[in-house]
């Protein structure tokens, strides 16, 4: 049987042998009036090269669950409210506001409409959703797609990480900035699915980013994921290589030196242009 892209990018994960770099594309590839953690972001994210695309979720007053990331609505809907103050058709009625400050064709969407159109197309990697997981997690028990999914939190969160180890047929995926929770990490991994670590390095000289924090990871075989955003000014991912770098000066400043420090999954904003370097670098 011909494993499809979700399952053969899930060997690739769970493979220690596999040294091939994975992207993760941010909230899929959105832009003008191709909207942040909707099916058409996700969808074309896959098209340009993405092995999985991260989402955010959030409930709705009557206890829905849309893709969406903000604490509040200021900047999709021009509102001051969250979208646990309103109802799914509230929100549905609403203008969302594009990238370049117009209102766009489209709108907020739900779970199941995202689940439905990737269904066994690619990997999910569920981000800002915690506060809703038992929803989430049924959601995906009803839609056969709990296998396709990764669950992400704070690994210095106690509370998610008891939901975690009760849910064994989850995979998980924790977010570290510190080396010394890396104990937590085996403790995980023995109750769930835990192929992978997301570090936090906002500088080079960060034990998070050091030699032998990589070393004790593939020691372990848990790969790295790290992010490579560039969203403001204040706001650093993968202690400055970031996509802006890469950008401007050549995927050899950025993304480069992650994957050669032992980085294996890069979360971007530029799905299709990572692609194009991996392949130019034959690692892909």
């Amino acid at each position: 049987m011909t494993m499809n892209t979700y399952q053969e990018t899930m060997r690739k994960l769970y493979d220690p042998e596999n040294h091939e770099v994975l992207i993760a594309s941010h909230r899929g590839k959105f832009s003008s009036s191709v909207m942040e953690n909707t099916s058409l972001a996700f969808l074309t994210a896959i098209r340009e090269g993405a092995d999985m695309v991260e989402m955010d979720l959030e409930e709705t007053k009557d206890g829905r669950i849309v893709g969406h990331h903000d604490d509040h609505m200021k900047r999709l809907f021009h509102n001051d409210g969250k979208i646990s103050d309103y109802t799914l058709d509230e929100l549905k009625a609403m203008p969302v506001y594009n990238y370049v400050g117009e209102i766009c064709v489209e709108g907020i969407e739900t779970f199941e409409e995202i689940l439905d159109s990737l269904k066994d197309k690619t990997i999910l990697v569920l981000d800002k959703c915690w506060d809703c997981w038992d929803k989430v997690y049924a959601l995906l028990k009803e839609k056969d797609m709990v296998e396709q999914t990764i669950f992400k939190f704070y690994l210095k969160d106690e509370e998610p990480m008891v939901w975690a180890k009760a849910h064994k047929d989850c995979i998980f995926i924790p977010m570290c900035g510190d080396p010394e929770m890396f104990p937590k990490l085996l403790e995980l991994r023995e109750h769930a699915g835990l192929p992978a670590v997301e570090i936090l390095p906002h500088a080079e000289d960060e034990p998070i980013f050091s030699d032998e924090t990589f070393r004790w990871l593939e020691e372990h075989h848990i790969k790295v994921w790290c992010n490579s955003l560039s969203l403001a000014r204040r706001l650093v991912y993968g202690a400055g290589y970031d996509d802006l770098k890469s950008l401007r000066y050549g995927g050899d400043k950025g993304w480069g030196v992650l994957i050669d420090k032992g980085v294996q999954i890069l979360q971007t904003d530029w799905p299709h242009e990572v692609a194009c370097y991996l392949k130019e670098k034959k690692m892909r």
